[in-house]
């Protein structure tokens, strides 16, 4: 008897124990037997599809948020431009209100602009002063007053003997009693070129002659 409950307990400890789910366990895999590579390659397709439509749904929610915020942001801004414009406007409106109003009692009622008012002015002297023949821009040459150019001419003409063109700027310059020698020699100089183009006096290499 005793050795029978030895043998029984020797047969107990060498059995090996059952790998694997316990019986009842409903966390099993699906059987891959009878399944080809192309199915199983499938399955995993599918598998990331659905992933990759969760995330594209949950992306699309994000935007969406996003785009909401940005709105609400815009939209807030509008409004207060458009409150900021309405206060400007009601200011401008308020200040033509008041020049309006002050206008009306400047003018005691009148219709229209308020009267400028008057400055009396000094009498000014009627006709233009005298003109110098050798001082351009003085006034209007009287009848029979001799030009620029008859000065010129007649000038070389009593001198009787050629000039230098310095020497007869000089001469008519310290005559002229102006200040301005430079703006002086500018007139003759130009009233010298057409006398020139006229043949009535002659420049040869800077000495001045009767033509």
């Amino acid at each position: 008897m005793a050795n029978t409950e030895k043998n029984q307990s020797k047969e107990a400890v060498v059995t090996p124990k059952r790998r694997g789910r316990k019986p009842g366990s409903k966390n099993k895999k699906p059987s891959q037997k009878g399944i080809s590579p192309f199915q199983v390659a499938l399955q995993a397709l599918e598998k990331d599809m659905e992933k990759m439509q969760k995330n594209l749904k949950s992306a699309y929610a994000m935007a969406e948020k996003e785009f909401s915020k940005k709105l609400q942001k815009a939209e807030r801004q509008f409004q207060k431009e458009v409150t900021k414009a309405e206060a400007s406007v009601f200011l401008w409106k308020a200040k033509a209100m008041s020049f309006k109003e002050a206008a009306k009692e400047a003018g005691k009622g009148r219709r229209g602009r308020p009267r400028k008012a008057v400055v009396e002015a000094a009498p000014a002297r009627r006709g233009r002063p005298a003109k110098s023949p050798l001082r351009p821009g003085a006034g209007r040459r009287k009848a029979g007053e001799p030009t620029r150019r008859d000065i010129i001419v007649n000038y070389v003409t009593e001198l009787g003997q050629p000039i230098k063109s310095g020497d007869l700027i000089q001469a008519l310059f310290e005559k002229s009693g102006q200040k301005d020698k430079k703006r002086f020699s500018q007139g003759i100089y130009t009233t010298l070129t057409q006398i020139y183009k006229t043949g009535a006096l002659v420049n040869k290499d800077g000495v001045i002659s009767k033509g």
